[in-house]
């Protein structure tokens, strides 16, 4: 079983007029390195039901601290590898676990 998460962030991108699968590739790439990361325990991307436009980023982490210390590092590559896909910034809400049955 997995274990329990700290935090859970959800990042949300609308990719550019055609350019969904260049947008999912690169989210993709990042999700990779998260799973690299210390403290994530799971990262996917997603599409929105009925809005294959919109593409969310899901990971899970252990803690604040430990999706701090990565996006420290790879925020601005991350931005980068998306952003000439996407329209805007991403938005990204970070979820506090509140309960969790181990």
């Amino acid at each position: 079983m997995d274990r329990c998460a700290g935090l859970v962030r959800v990042s949300t991108f609308c990719a550019r007029p055609g350019q969904t699968a260049a947008l999912l590739a690169a989210a993709a790439d990042n999700v990779r390195a998260a799973r690299q990361a210390s403290g994530c325990l799971s990262a996917q991307v997603c599409t929105a039901p009925g809005d294959p436009r919109t593409v969310l980023v899901i990971s899970r982490w252990e803690s604040e601290s430990a999706v701090r210390a990565f996006l420290n590092w790879h925020e601005r590559l991350a931005h980068g590898a998306v952003s000439p896909y996407a329209v805007g910034r991403p938005q990204s809400v970070h979820y506090p676990v509140v309960a969790c049955d181990e």
